[in-house]
């Protein structure tokens, strides 16, 4: 009985398996027919599952189907290769360099710098004139003209003589013309910076000998970087410059004018530090007399604290130079922060005192809204201006222009 049991057992277990098994066999089976049944046949395919029976016509147009859908393809592979010309391809597309940017004029620079001082001038001008208050007198617009004016460090006395002639010439009719207020008003700036602005443009030597130029101002101003600036300007017209450090107490002022000297190709003359200014101008003027140098520019201290000791030390330079070229120094150019407004003005008539001035260096003017004190200077001190700068490269120092000042002082 047990035999028995444990046959049929097996028997069971057997057929258990099997039908299994076909279960399994049959799934698969299935499952394979029905993606087959479902996926949808490629353009390649498309002959073999076609009806033998079709008509030629249609098996050929589906034959050709792959060649029809290639053509657009192609052609749109080849369209960017032809745009790009017959001698560029995409490789050298990639290559092309970026447009340059602009470079700015040296009128647009000028323009930037006196924006502020600009927008000083005619700001609060604007507002009454355009307000269209029927209150508004002529009195007011000329004392609103006087205080933007003053504003701008145009100074009183200035400003009073400017307010005057525009009020002379500006007919009643006009008292509320802006553009006529305007019109006057660049006229008698570009009168009074022409009439007292009679000097070259340049820089240069009319004789054998260098020409010496003496660089004043008060420290911070400048005064170094505009040596050096100088310096470059006259390497770029082709002169031959020797420069003195003769600023002996400050060594950041030395090694900063020694780079300037190197980038303008000059001879550079210094001293121990602490040395006698006097001893380092006196070698400058020999050394360049002896190189043949055409241009000489001394650095000199710029010490305020004490003027005594000032006057004492730049009329020692003056009397020790006389002694290897008579008429040396041909020039002194004062250097003024054009930032510092009416404190400029004030340094300016200290050291016309102590040395002759021969020309004004305004800087600085990039930083301001004080640009007014170039007309200032001009008109109270009687003092001509020969650069203006507006930065910090080369290229913004410029020689003076009243006409060029004037224009980008009053445009929008």
């Amino acid at each position: 009985m047990e035999v028995s049991l444990s046959s049929m057992e097996i028997t069971l277990t057997v057929a258990f398996v099997c039908f299994f098994l076909g279960g399994i066999t049959a799934w698969i089976f299935l499952r394979k027919r029905a993606q087959k049944t479902t996926q949808t046949p490629t353009p390649r395919d498309a002959p073999e599952h076609a009806p033998k029976h079709a008509p030629k016509s249609t098996q050929k147009s589906v034959q050709e189907t792959p060649q029809a859908q290639q053509i657009p393809t192609q052609a749109a592979t080849q369209a960017p290769i032809e745009a790009l010309g017959p001698a560029q391809g995409p490789a050298q597309a990639q290559q092309a360099e970026p447009p340059q940017p602009h470079a700015p004029t040296w009128h647009e620079r000028l323009v930037q710098g006196l924006r502020r001082t600009h927008g000083q001038i005619f700001r609060s001008l604007d507002e009454v004139l355009l307000s269209k208050d029927a209150k508004v007198t002529r009195k007011d617009i000329f004392n609103t003209l006087f205080e933007a004016l003053v504003q701008a460090d145009v100074g009183v006395t200035t400003s009073e003589l400017l307010v005057e002639k525009v009020r002379t010439k500006l007919p009643a009719a006009d008292s509320t013309n802006f553009d006529a207020i305007r019109k006057l008003l660049k006229e008698e700036i570009l009168a009074l910076l022409n009439s007292g602005n009679n000097v070259p443009s340049t820089i240069e030597s009319n004789t054998n000998n260098p020409h010496v130029v003496l660089v004043v101002g008060v420290n911070g101003v400048g005064k170094t970087t505009t040596t050096g600036k100088l310096a470059y300007k006259a390497k770029l017209r082709g002169e031959d410059v020797a420069i003195g450090a003769a600023d002996t107490f400050r060594a950041a002022a030395v090694d900063q004018l020694r780079i300037w000297a190197e980038r303008a190709e000059a001879a550079f003359v210094q001293l121990k530090p602490g040395s006698d200014p006097a001893s380092v101008a006196f070698e400058s003027v020999k050394i360049a007399k002896a190189q043949g140098k055409k241009l000489c520019l001394i650095d000199t201290a710029g010490r305020l604290h004490n003027r005594n000791d000032l006057m004492a030390e730049l009329a020692k330079v003056r009397r020790v130079i006389g002694k290897e070229i008579t008429d040396a120094p041909h020039e002194v150019l004062l250097v003024i922060d054009a930032t510092t407004g009416q404190n400029a003005l004030q340094q300016a008539r200290v050291f016309r005192e102590i040395v002759n001035i021969t020309g004004i260096v305004l800087t600085k003017l990039d930083g301001t809204a004080k640009g007014g004190i170039a007309i200032a200077v001009v008109n109270e001190l009687k003092i001509p201006i020969r650069y203006i700068g507006v930065g910090e490269t080369v290229e913004d120092l410029e020689p003076f222009s009243s006409a060029e000042f004037v224009d980008a002082l009053f445009e929008n």
